[in-house]
């Protein structure tokens, strides 16, 4: 039997949903933790609108593959990087990964389709975005945000190809301690978390851009740093629970693990804003280390 491909029908939304790059979040709302009255609560939403254009440099993506929507993510068109990406887990599906990666067309053209798609045809392409061919004998991988071995099923694996979901990360932190981490946060939720259709683990990891910047192919933003969080539904103290990871983007094979609260309190004096990943909510640390140093 093949697999589903999605994580709910596109025809059950009413007709904005039809556009990838959004005004709100509300369009995708499943991939955001949600409170006690079920509304969900978005990390922290940066805004810098340009006076004349009324352009605004950060924008929401509700990131859609064969017409259906997979996870969400926030922006950068300056940095031509994501801010972060927000998705939930449900359990390892050992998902298989494609080689070609697609872009968000609505991002340069207005009148790309809400598809995320291949380079071809594209107005004004890398205009607004990152593209493949700035990572063109580049030293850095393309880094995903949202990992293929969190995917919840196939398709949602390859919707993670995107490089709206993606940044230049140095080749030894992505495949040293970066990926073993995401392995260990795989296994402790796996594990630990409730996931079921009532309670599911919600995850967002996102990035900071280096200032002043330093660039790929003269035109994206190397981040500075890389960041994780999660939080989910412990089965033993059955109450939400959460960690943090963070790690600057660099050949050291730093990585620190640290509570989310302290994550928040790092992030805020790098984005130079208060920022919250939960909405203030999730606050409960895992006490136990889940990420075992090399």
């Amino acid at each position: 039997m093949g697999f589903v491909c999605g994580l709910f029908l596109l025809l059950t939304l009413p007709a904005l949903a039809l556009t990838e790059v959004v005004v709100s979040f509300s369009v995708c709302p499943d991939f955001f933790w949600k409170d006690q009255n079920g509304k969900p609560v978005t990390p922290t939403i940066l805004t810098e609108v340009d006076p004349q254009s009324g352009h605004d440099r950060y924008q929401k993506i509700c990131q859609r593959y064969n017409n259906l929507y997979q996870f969400a993510t926030l922006y950068d068109t300056t940095n031509k990087i994501p801010v972060y990406s927000a998705y939930k887990f449900r359990g390892i599906q050992r998902c298989s990964r494609k080689s070609d990666w697609l872009i968000e067309p609505k991002l340069d053209d207005n009148n790309g389709g809400p598809d995320m798609k291949n380079e071809n045809n594209v107005q004004n392409l890398g205009q607004n975005q990152a593209i493949n061919s700035d990572y063109v004998k580049s030293p850095y991988d393309k880094g995903h945000l949202y990992p293929v071995s969190q995917a919840d099923n196939q398709c949602t694996a390859y919707s993670t190809f995107t490089l709206t979901n993606a940044a230049p990360q140095h080749w030894h932190f992505n495949r040293g301690v970066w990926n073993q981490m995401e392995r260990a946060v795989l296994n402790y939720m796996n594990t630990n978390c409730q996931l079921d259709t009532n309670k599911i683990a919600y995850i967002v990891t996102g990035i900071v851009p280096s200032n002043p910047s330093s660039l790929m192919n003269k035109r994206v933003n190397i981040p500075a740093y890389f960041w994780n969080a999660f939080c989910c539904f412990d089965n033993i103290s059955k109450k939400w629970v959460s960690k943090a990871h963070l790690g600057p983007n660099d050949i050291s094979g730093t990585l620190w693990e640290l509570s989310l609260t302290n994550l928040e309190t790092n992030l805020a004096q790098d984005y130079g804003k208060a920022f919250s990943v939960f909405g203030g909510h999730c606050q409960s640390d895992i006490n136990n280390p889940i990420y075992p140093k090399p």
